[in-house]
């Protein structure tokens, strides 16, 4: 899918969502090394390997794609699945949204939620969640600005693989 969008100086650009598989795997690790530096998450590669290989293997769990600008790669954006009975049924989280520096704040972002909501309903996705870092404050107004709310939940985790 692409969609052509405006720069805030007037040109326009390309942006296609080009599902990630196997033979993109190097470049889609590159980019969430890079998430995680950015976020201050351990980068784990035998897990994010294994995780990989897991997800674009078996499309029940979720979807990944790399956002693309033209040819250059802008970034990437992970949606898992699940069933929640608070929502209605089927519900997604978008575990993963980065874009390369250089991408930031000229509309991807937004044109990226705006891709992955509208293949949520097409897949008969009701809810559609994420998660921002609490110190990030500029990711939870540019979610907020696009409809996203917060809850009064805090999120709680256990790592159940072998570090």
């Amino acid at each position: 899918m692409a969609r052509m969008m405006k720069s805030k100086l007037g040109s326009r650009f390309e942006v296609k969502f080009k599902p990630a598989c196997f033979t993109n795997l190097q470049m889609l690790k590159r980019l969430i090394k890079s998430y995680y530096a950015f976020d201050h998450i351990p980068f784990r590669d035998e897990e994010v390997k294994v995780g990989l290989h897991a997800l674009i293997g078996d499309p029940s769990l979720g979807r990944a794609w790399l956002i693309m600008n033209g040819k250059t790669t802008a970034g990437y954006v992970i949606v898992i699945f699940w069933f929640d009975l608070e929502f209605g049924g089927r519900a997604a989280l978008i575990t993963d949204l980065y874009l390369t520096p250089a991408h930031r704040r000229k509309g991807f972002g937004r044109t990226a939620l705006r891709f992955v909501e509208g293949f949520c309903r097409k897949a008969g996705i009701n809810t559609l969640e994420l998660q921002v870092e609490r110190s990030n404050t500029a990711a939870q107004a540019f979610y907020a600005a696009n409809g996203f709310c917060s809850h009064a939940r805090i999120p709680m985790s256990k790592h159940l693989i072998p570090s």
